[in-house]
């Protein structure tokens, strides 16, 4: 994808001409700023006539990656190979030669001796020079291993304690120049008699494979007027030269087609990113399903009291989830079933992934201990004598359902399990007298009334648009996905007959068999995308199917991977961001799963056929390369991904022995335990995803990968980080994905030079070490979670000025008042204030004092007077509040006038001694939701709060008195009479 590489070709320029670890001359400063010149142009080009550019379109994106190319290797190389006189000489009488030089020139001759000698395989003489070659490479390579350990050590003086083990390796051959001289007159030798045999040979005439004479013989002068000791960096210019030359042709023809073309009407509309007027995000709409929840309902709710299995099947895209989960959400299900799990099984399954995620979904529920084999049993005994519901998702095999059959008892009280499946054969394996519920395509009807709500929400559809908008459904022969789809297509263009027109006869002309017209129809959606959106829409591909992919670590690696171009304006990299997911979600090809307390999206999916679309377009445009588990044959995989630049697989072994210079992206998709050895072998990497995986250790090469911008892994030891100086992201799991290992709390020391550190997610300890008055701040640095709060010093926090969401622990801490300064981070935007459950000692008060910018709070199992609330409830711009496991002292929670101005988000879950609440509903004047879990001994809400007028939702949940619930009916009830219809009461027990 040729705008993708050019994005991030040009962030690349950005970073090197605006780095402080290097210097730079001017006439490399010159040739990359011109190479900018023709990059942004072409560019911007792209964004406007995507169209206009296929011919060249391939050509454009090698070209753009081999510039980049050559630009991260010069960087390496001022990096760890520096120019000058940096590195110590080791000479003994020819202190002018450099060890590196020497070493360089060497191995350079050995080879071609060596390619000339494997010419004559039939030429005894030659035959008898290779025994001799041989013994000469080795010592070369052992003198060449301790070159380039030495050189990259002068940059990282922290290894130098290793200095005497490894240069006990090399004792014996300590005078290196003098060393290296004697090897390059026995390769002299060996050359005069490669002479004689080349003189003598028929075939030396056609040799194409040694240099000419003059390039072997006299190799060991010491002219040193000839050859830079930057040689390296001029041979990367001139490749760079080449490169900038051929983009400057495409350049102009670029120029010739701006002059003479004008873009279409409706591209136009549609590269318009985040606009006021796109409609807002629609929930899945049920059009044409009414029925269907009804039926289902009845299923579920209905006789017979035993134990009943309900497949739900019908062709991909067709609505088979969207019904589950509506009818899963619905108030009347979930007041009927003490229990709901929802589990999504998928194409790649395992049985203890299928019985962890049933388990996991019941962890409310759950006081079972045990070990690992009996998670079957542990289902068992939680749902035995419970009324329950559980959704196995997307099931594709019958032996899906003979892993989890044991574990569903038949209690004889309306249990039900529903299954939603492509395949009639699985939907009918659990029993012969199972009949599935087979969903048929939407009728012209339901079809053109499904769009219509999509395209139009509540406003009346245009009349000369209506035959225009029907016979669009039409062409989308109900399948539901496909209508939506283009729904989302048709809210990005300008409401005209004329972009409608131009749509429907696309979708018309679409191929007519079922299969293929359906992939026309999604094809017709991505083909309509802008430019920027396409390489953000494609990477969600290299996600596993169904997962949930959370919005954090989605736009992480967005930006790690160079797709988000660097902002004009005031928005950060993040923002922009996020406004591409926006836009995917509001042109329906991404689905939100869930969205945060301040409605902002959490976390989103892709449906499959989306998916397999985003993986069929990477793959044909060289984008990525997406191998699982039925590829996943070593020695295949090697030639696979070869001259790739991302890679998605299940597992990261196979790069064992992998040293392929083009690999950009590294993501591992399942979980194992791993070892990072290869990382030494792919000195490029950006973004390195093991966090499905448990890592073993981590190797010195790791923190040595200079352009690593993304890191995730899961790993249990001390993390002890050196210079990743281009570090973005960095998530590090402190524990095993094994359900019972138990992690001690381990620490990692956040260096001040990691200058472009904009998220840290550390499930240990993060501490920072004493700054210095020249400690330079990390102004990039936007997410630490967990922090000591034992750093939240003022003078800590003043290096790290733009932080806007921060965990503090403060489980090992007597003194809280170091909270205090947490006042000075004047753009904090979330806090989440921690203390373990088992620490015996805890503050007798914590003091706070937040900063006034402060949206979003949680509070988890502090141990704080109520009247701590107070200094909460002043902050004036306070959206959301989490009160999780506290132990408030006092009993009483009160709250005055003019507090919470602004809050919109309440929870309240598993509060101790939270006994009584006494409030007005002017003390929460903007509240929306209020969630109250597992509060036991609260006894009743007061009745005022029904009178707040903005509130939307009361949900109580968990184990509560009676007494509790009476009072959230009672408001219910009142407000009902007063015609408040809005008032969501959900009550879901434990």
């Amino acid at each position: 994808m040729a705008y993708a590489a050019l994005v991030s070709l040009e962030n690349t320029i950005h970073r090197f001409l605006n780095h402080n670890l290097f210097s730079i001359s001017v006439e490399e400063k010159q040739q990359i700023t011109s190479l900018l010149e023709y990059v942004t142009p072409i560019r911007d080009f792209l964004e406007e006539f995507s169209d206009e550019s296929k011919s060249w379109e391939e050509q454009m994106r090698e070209l753009a990656n081999e510039a980049e190319d050559i630009i991260e290797y010069l960087v390496l190389e001022k990096v760890f190979l520096p120019c000058g006189d940096e590195s110590e000489s080791h000479s003994s009488g020819n202190r002018e030669l450099y060890l590196n030089k020497v070493a360089s020139k060497t191995k350079f001759k050995l080879k071609k001796v060596v390619a000339f000698v494997e010419e004559f395989p039939d030429d005894a003489r030659a035959n008898s020079l290779k025994g001799r070659t041989r013994e000469i490479a080795s010592e070369v390579r052992d003198i060449d291993d301790f070159c380039e350990w030495e050189e990259t050590h002068c940059r990282f003086r922290d290894k130098w304690r290793f200095l005497p083990a490894e240069f006990a390796k090399y004792k014996s051959k300590l005078q290196f120049i003098q060393h290296l001289n004697k090897i390059g007159n026995d390769i002299e030798s060996i050359v005069e008699e490669v002479m004689a045999i080349r003189k003598s040979s028929n075939a030396a005439t056609s040799s194409s494979t040694l240099a000419p004479d003059d390039d072997i013989v006299g190799f060991y002068h010491n002219d040193d007027d000839d050859e830079s000791n930057c040689h390296r960096s001029a041979e990367r210019e001139l490749q760079l030269g080449k490169v900038t030359e051929e983009i400057a042709m495409i350049a102009a023809k670029v120029k010739n087609i701006r002059v003479s073309s004008s873009s279409k009407e409706v591209m136009e509309e549609i590269a318009v990113i985040a606009d006021s007027s796109t409609p807002p995000i629609h929930k899945n709409s049920m059009v044409g399903f009414e029925d269907h929840v009804m039926n289902i309902k009845d299923r579920l709710c209905g006789k017979p009291s035993e134990l009943q299995v309900i497949p739900v099947c019908g062709m991909g895209g067709i609505g088979k989830t969207t019904l589950a989960r509506n009818v899963y959400d619905d108030k009347l299900i979930k007041e009927n079933f003490a229990i709901r799990v929802w589990v999504t099984v998928s194409q790649d399954y395992s049985a203890q992934r299928i019985l962890s995620d049933i388990l996991e979904s019941m962890r409310g529920c759950n006081n079972q201990s045990g070990k690992e084999e009996n998670t079957d049993k542990k289902v068992y005994q939680i749902l035995i004598g419970k009324k329950y519901l559980v959704v196995m998702d997307d099931i594709w095999r019958s032996e899906a359902w003979d892993i989890v059959r044991n574990v569903f008892p038949d209690n004889g009280n309306g249990s039900r399990v529903m299954l939603t499946t492509r395949l009639y054969d699985v939907a009918s394996y659990p029993g012969s007298a199972i009949k599935p519920y087979e969903l048929g395509l939407l009728d012209e009807d339901q079809s053109w009334s499904l769009l219509k709500e999509k395209v139009f929400a509540n406003q009346d559809c245009l009349s000369d648009l209506e035959n225009i908008g029907k016979d669009i459904a039409r062409s989308c022969k109900g399948l539901p996905l496909a209508i939506v789809v283009i729904a989302g297509l048709l809210s990005a263009v300008t409401k005209n007959p004329a972009s409608w027109t131009a749509i429907a006869e696309t979708v018309k002309s679409a191929k007519t068999a079922e299969q293929e017209h359906i992939q026309e129809i999604l094809s017709l959606s991505y083909a309509e995308l802008p430019q920027l959106l396409r390489p953000c829409f494609l990477y969600m591909g290299s996600f596993p199917e169904d997962q949930e992919i959370y919005t954090s670590k989605l736009m992480g690696l967005w930006i790690a991977e160079g797709f988000v171009k660097f902002p004009i304006n005031t928005k950060s990299l993040e923002e922009v961001a996020e406004e591409c997911l926006e836009e995917l979600v509001k042109r329906n090809l991404v689905f939100v799963t869930k969205k945060k307390s301040d409605g902002r999206i959490k976390s989103c999916s892709l449906h499959d056929l989306i998916r397999e679309l985003c993986i069929r377009k990477a793959h044909e445009s060289k984008f990525f390369l997406n191998i699982m588990d039925k590829d996943a044959e070593k020695e295949n995989f090697m030639e696979s991904i070869k001259n790739e630049r991302r890679v998605s697989t299940s597992y990261l072994s196979f790069f064992s022995s992998y040293g392929g210079s083009t690999i950009r992206s590294i993501k591992c998709s399942k979980y194992h335990i791993v070892e990072l050895d290869f990382v030494e072998g792919v000195r490029l990497v950006r973004v390195l995803d093991a966090e499905a995986a448990d890592v073993e250790s981590l190797p010195s090469q790791l923190f040595e990968l200079f352009h690593l911008r993304y890191l995730a892994i899961r790993y249990s030891h001390e993390v002890f980080l050196s210079n990743l100086q281009n570090l973005q992201t960095l998530i590090i799991h402190n524990e095993k994905r094994e359900e019972y290992f138990i992690g001690l709390p381990c620490g990692m020391m956040v260096p001040w030079c990691m200058q472009q550190l904009r998220h840290v997610y550390f499930h240990g300890e993060i501490c920072f070490e004493e700054p210095k008055e020249t400690t330079c701040s990390l102004e990039n640095l936007h997410t630490v979670s967990y922090v000591r709060s034992a750093c939240c010093r003022k003078q800590t926090l003043s290096k790290i000025p733009n932080l806007k969401n921060l965990k503090v622990d403060c489980s090992y801490e007597r003194d809280a008042c170091f909270l205090n300064d947490l006042v000075h981070l004047h753009r904090l935007e979330k806090l989440e204030i921690y203390s373990g459950c088992w620490v015996d000692y805890q503050p007798k008060s914590y003091n706070f004092t937040f900063p006034e910018k402060l949206k979003r709070l949680t509070l988890r199992d502090l141990k704080l007077p109520w009247n701590d609330m107070i200094v909460v409830g002043s902050l004036p711009n306070l959206q959301a509040l989490k009160l999780k496991g506290c132990t408030c002292i006092g009993g009483t929670w009160e709250t005055t006038e003019g507090t919470f101005p602004v809050l919109e988000f309440l929870l309240v879950e598993e509060g101790s001694w939270f006994k009584n609440w006494v409030t007005e509903s002017g003390h929460f004047p903007r509240l929306k939701r209020l969630l109250l879990h597992s509060c036991w001994d609260l006894y009743k809400i007061p009745i005022d709060i029904g009178e707040i007028p903005t509130l939307q939702l009361i949900e109580v949940k968990g184990n509560v008195k009676k007494s509790l619930w009476d009072s959230v009916e009672l408001i219910r009830e009142e407000q009902e009479d007063v015609g408040n219809n809005t008032l969501q009461v959900v009550y879901t027990a434990k």
